[in-house]
């Protein structure tokens, strides 16, 4: 997989893509954006790193209080909102603990990947290790990776609005 493949089927399947970010800090906008002609499809991104800035972009308040900023939840609010946000088919949201200590009582290392594809949105729980700039990275390629996978099963048709937040584990 190249990083150019997701531009291309993006541009193929006439889609626009938008992220909400928190723990990548606008890495998957700036590696997004270093490919040629992204500003095709790539409507625009949030860094949303405080918990105040994640609800002023639409995340609610109770979410966070409840769950955490990093959790499923948060990461599923975070996608949707920047889909709304900025009006795009296609949205990623990356929210987690990077490093190098625990927050919210989580280990360092647990992210959340927000993915919206259309109407279907799913959530990816993933344990990451390494030292912090390492697990960002990891975070977009795992992005890059599952958004090419989910726009190439894209049949053409409508999807049918669904809630599948899964807990899948990478």
């Amino acid at each position: 997989m190249e990083r150019k493949d997701l531009l291309e089927l993006l541009v193929k399947k006439n889609l626009t893509l938008s992220c909400m970010e928190s723990l990548t800090g606008g890495l998957f906008a700036s590696t997004f954006t270093s490919i040629p002609g992204a500003s095709q499809v790539f409507l625009g991104g949030a860094v949303t790193y405080q918990d105040k800035v994640k609800e002023e972009f639409g995340v609610s308040e109770s979410i966070v209080k409840q769950y955490g900023a990093i959790s499923k939840e948060c990461a599923k609010e975070m996608a949707l909102n920047a889909s709304l946000f900025f009006d795009s088919d296609v949205a990623v949201s990356f929210t987690g603990n990077a490093g190098p200590d625990a927050q919210e009582g989580k280990p360092v290392g647990l992210v959340y990947i927000g993915i919206k594809v259309k109407n279907a949105v799913s959530v990816y729980e993933l344990h990451l290790t390494g030292e912090r700039n390492f697990i960002r990275r990891q975070c977009v390629d795992f992005a890059f990776e599952k958004l090419i996978e989910k726009i190439s099963a894209l049949d053409g048709t409508k999807n049918v609005l669904q809630d599948n937040i899964s807990n899948e584990k990478e």
